[in-house]
């Protein structure tokens, strides 16, 4: 209790120290003489002091009572502002923790497409690399042979100087045929592996075209259909708002509707496509979406053709 109620504590104890030294200094410790008839009066003016203090006792202790229910009170009320504010902060944490959660993931999905773009890039860069390497790979081979076969032919024509004329006359001739075959074999040889190694790079870029290209259309086609989902959504909210309940009509009644639109919204025709079975709320439905006009559209006319000839299901429960 005095842990709870320090100051309540020492007030009580303050007023009972007062009340002990009132009582020893009203008290009188000397001797009393044998009483008399006439000392009668001295004994009711000490048993009227004894009153007052029992009374004055009373009135403090109630005092005392009431300052202790007070501070009970009070830290009572502490007690619950305390907890009000604590159930408010855990609400208030949870709701930022959710927020943030929607944020990772919006933030996770922006960075796989990122990371899905990259690796495209990357891919068609190493594709383009791994090209380039194959064409330096030719080149120095074909310099290596050009080289091979200049030594060859330095080689044969010190020997043919070494035979005699005739033979030297014999040999340039040959050799001068078997240069013109090599030649053309080589120039036929290096076509061959141009043309192909076209072909390849031309048939790699083509795939990585498309790769990307049906990547993209899935993209944009994500996208539209998330875009048509909300506003369709948003079209049969106001078609509801304007949607009046004829007398008589009972619960649960649904209907398919098709409605013709322009840019803007405007509606051109509604029809029944699936009657409810009830004439009277078809033509309330047929009603509410001529009021609804113009409905609403999304902004980029490129989802227009999605909504020109428009059909959802009416169900206002």
């Amino acid at each position: 209790m005095f842990r709870e109620t320090p100051q309540a504590f020492i007030y009580a104890l303050l007023v009972h120290l007062v009340l002990v030294a009132f009582l020893a200094v009203s008290l009188d410790w000397t001797p009393k003489p044998q009483l008399q008839a006439a000392d009668k009066p001295v004994i009711e003016a000490v048993a009227l002091d004894e009153a007052q203090v029992r009374a004055e006792m009373e009135k403090l202790q109630a005092v005392e009572e009431r300052e202790q229910q007070a501070a009970e009170a009070r830290l009572r009320e502490a007690e619950e502002k305390r907890r009000q504010a604590e159930a408010a902060r855990q609400a208030e944490q949870q709701r930022l923790e959710k927020l943030k959660q929607e944020q990772a993931a919006e933030a996770e999905r922006q960075a796989e497409l990122k990371r899905q773009q990259e690796a495209l890039v990357r891919k068609r860069e190493q594709e383009q690399k791994r090209l380039a390497e194959i064409e330096a790979k030719r080149q120095a081979e074909e310099e290596a042979r050009r080289k091979a076969e200049a030594e060859a032919k330095r080689k044969a024509e010190e020997e043919a100087r070494r035979k005699a004329e005739a033979e030297a006359k014999r040999q340039a001739e040959e050799e001068a045929r078997r240069k013109a075959e090599a030649e053309a074999k080589r120039k036929a040889e290096e076509e061959a592996r141009r043309k192909a190694e076209e072909e390849a790079r031309r048939k790699a870029e083509q795939a990585l075209q498309q790769q990307l290209e049906a990547e993209r259309q899935a993209l944009a086609a994500a996208e539209a259909e998330r875009v048509v989902s909300r506003y369709v959504a948003a079209i049969q909210q106001k078609v509801e708002r304007n949607w009046i309940q004829p007398p008589g009509s009972r619960q649960g009644l649904t209907c398919t509707v098709r409605v013709g639109l322009i840019p803007g919204g405007e509606v051109t025709r509604v029809s029944i496509v699936k009657g409810s079975g009830d004439a009277a709320f078809d033509r309330s439905v047929e009603a509410a979406v001529w009021r609804s006009s113009p409905l609403p559209l999304p902004p980029d006319n490129q989802y227009f053709d999605r909504f020109r000839d428009l059909t959802f299901r009416f169900s206002p429960e």
